[in-house]
């Protein structure tokens, strides 16, 4: 006759609830102080170490796109995040050993780095082998390189990428615009004769693109972007001020650094 199951066994059997309101995906700043120092004194753990020992619980599974030499990977490392779970993806293979000279540490940040295109609409591709397995991905800098429509049909590409479960998360930044559109490039950004244009989003058609790609999906999403607007007037001032420019286009008024996060839920 078996024993009576234990409340302690009946815990193990039923998976931790999700929806409700104390639980949170990711700890990011809810560090207390005093959870700080109880780590820190009661637990023994060096102040240095209380970031990586948190990573280490409760890491997710990362993947950069567009993550050129890998270098914010690498500063997750440093902050203590486990190398195991950090993956970046980029276009061009020689980004891997240019960032393995540039950092000198080829002999231990490897089999870190995934060639794809993210455009590549076959089953079999690098990317879409990895559907369905990222707890993250990172978008830094790379989604404005496109028009309106390429930028949705990437987005549902990177969509796919995620853990179909609430807490699954797209983060990112991006040049935006109070005034967006759609921007024709011209030489020498383009080669002459070629057409070519890419769009610059505002907070609210960033935010519309996506609820329009939530419509079309089967996941429900909270969708957050905002503007670094100290961070917008300090360049422009200093930039008018010194005649010199920090970016490819000359920067406007209405250019802006768009921020996001898109959500599972």
């Amino acid at each position: 006759m078996s024993s009576p199951m234990t409340a302690r066994d009946r815990a193990k059997t039923v998976p931790r609830a999700k929806d409700v309101p104390w639980f949170q995906s990711n700890i990011g700043s809810s560090l207390t102080p005093a959870g700080r120092r109880l780590l820190e004194e009661y637990s023994g753990i060096d102040s240095s170490d209380v970031e990586a020992h948190i990573y280490k619980i409760v890491a997710p599974r990362l993947l950069d796109l567009g993550t050129c030499l890998g270098q914010d990977l690498r500063q997750l490392v440093a902050d203590g995040a486990p190398q195991a779970n950090l993956y970046g993806a980029d276009l061009f293979s020689e980004y891997e050993s240019v960032g393995h000279q540039l950092f000198r540490d080829a002999d231990r940040f490897t089999n870190r780095f995934i060639t794809a295109d993210l455009l590549d609409d076959s089953d079999d591709g690098p990317l879409a082998r990895t559907g369905g397995t990222w707890d993250m991905v990172n978008i830094i800098m790379f989604l404005h390189i496109w028009d309106h429509s390429t930028q949705v049909a990437a987005s549902k590409r990177i969509l796919k990428l995620l853990k179909k479960q609430a807490g699954s998360m797209i983060i990112g930044a991006q040049t935006g615009s109070t005034e967006p559109g759609e921007l024709v490039l011209k030489p020498p950004y383009v080669a002459a004769g070629e057409e070519r244009s890419i769009y610059r989003h505002s907070v609210e058609t960033f935010s519309d693109m996506w609820k329009e790609i939530e419509k079309q999906s089967d996941v429900k999403m909270e969708i957050k972007a905002m503007y670094d607007e100290p961070e917008a007037r300090e360049i422009l001032a200093k930039e008018e001020e010194s005649g010199e420019r920090k970016f490819f286009f000359k920067r406007s008024a209405e250019q802006r650094k768009l921020f996001f996060t898109i959500e599972l839920l």
